[in-house]
């Protein structure tokens, strides 16, 4: 009978790696993870994962639940997520909400049918009967990914939110900024409710009042950041700078700040989340808080992986695990620092 022993001997790597590999538990480079694949297809080894999943009847699969495909964030999120399963053994099935709970919970049904073997979930819901619903998942491992559910018994891996506006805020009263304006999506998700306090947070640190009426709901969507860009813009006292909570709301601020005739940073400071690639085309370069996300789909998928593997027989944890990770700003061209123009009619001093 083949054994892992084999494995790694064909495959010229240690036990150890071949476990790794198999059970997500630690990072194996992909030329050493096409090695031990071959070695596997080439000695006709079978994995304990494999077998145990038939035993459970699960397939070889995961399922990743987005709320919104379109944006860079979870675009970059599920391709790492897809590579980090891929050597690990498993299939990536991805699944978009569109932000709307009860999608979501039907996708989450048609999964089960389809009985993967674990669900990483964005979730996009939190009043009650979402919850309950959420609550009655105990036949699937189940791991939270970029969004907490505070109320929940589900392991989360995300970013600290809170620090994140908390940054962006900062900085641009640092370039000294008064009037800086919020734009915000759906309040009802964790890191748009996250973001809104860590934005008010940075006001009251810096002793600046918040104004509701530059706290600006936008869908998460470029076309509804537009449009509330614009019409902020045309107040009579516009803000100086103005700080969009994800990187699609970012893209329409700047659109309608360019559309305006504003010049930016020089009239108008924008900061951001997160960062995609191809920005670097976007004159002038955008200052956001980027979040690690390789280190997030890595870390979501080898705590789904765990937990796939636990004994299904033995007791469940009641106090849900939360991995935190931080935040950078990174700071380049799309704010500057704020003049304010000396104040007229009064005597000069000499």
């Amino acid at each position: 009978m083949t054994t892992i022993k084999d494995v790694a001997r064909v495959a010229d790597v240690s036990i150890s790696t071949v476990s790794a590999l198999l059970n997500g538990t630690a990072r194996v480079s992909d030329k050493l993870a096409q090695r031990i694949w071959a070695a596997i297809e080439s000695t006709g080894y079978s994995p304990h994962g494999p077998a145990r999943s038939l035993r459970l009847g699960r397939t070889r699969s995961i399922a990743l639940v987005v709320g919104d495909i379109s944006n860079p964030f979870f675009t970059s999120l599920a391709k790492t997520v897809e590579a980090r399963a891929v050597e690990a053994g498993y299939m990536v099935i991805v699944a978009n909400s569109d932000e709307e709970p009860e999608k979501e919970l039907k996708l989450l049904e048609m999964l089960r049918e389809q009985r993967v073997a674990g669900i990483l979930l964005t979730p996009s819901g939190h009043d009650p009967s979402y919850l309950q619903a959420l609550a009655r998942i105990t036949d699937i491992p189940l791991v939270l990914l970029d969004r907490m559910l505070p109320q929940s018994a589900f392991d989360s891996v995300v970013v600290d939110n809170l620090a994140m506006a908390r940054m962006a805020t900062d900085y641009l009263v640092r370039l000294n900024h008064r009037r800086i304006a919020l734009v915000i999506g759906k309040q009802h998700i964790w890191t748009m409710e996250q973001r809104l306090h860590g934005y008010r947070e940075g006001l009251r640190l810096a002793g600046i009042a918040a104004d509701p009426t530059l706290e600006l709901v936008a869908d998460t969507r470029i076309e509804t950041a537009y449009e509330v860009v614009q019409r902020l813009l045309t107040q009579p006292n516009p803000p100086t700078a103005i700080f969009a909570a994800n990187i699609l709301m970012m893209l329409g601020a700047i659109e309608a700040v360019m559309d305006m005739g504003f010049r930016c940073p020089e009239q108008v400071s924008l900061a951001g989340i997160d960062d995609f690639p191809g920005s670097s085309a976007i004159r002038p370069l955008l200052t956001t808080v980027t979040q690690p996300i390789e280190e997030l789909a890595e870390r979501a998928v080898r705590r789904l992986l765990e937990k796939i593997d636990e004994d299904p027989a033995s007791p469940r944890k009641t106090n849900p695990q939360t991995i935190t990770l931080m935040p950078r700003l990174l700071i380049r061209d799309s704010c500057s620092r704020r003049i304010v123009p000396p104040q007229s009619g009064g005597s000069i001093s000499r």
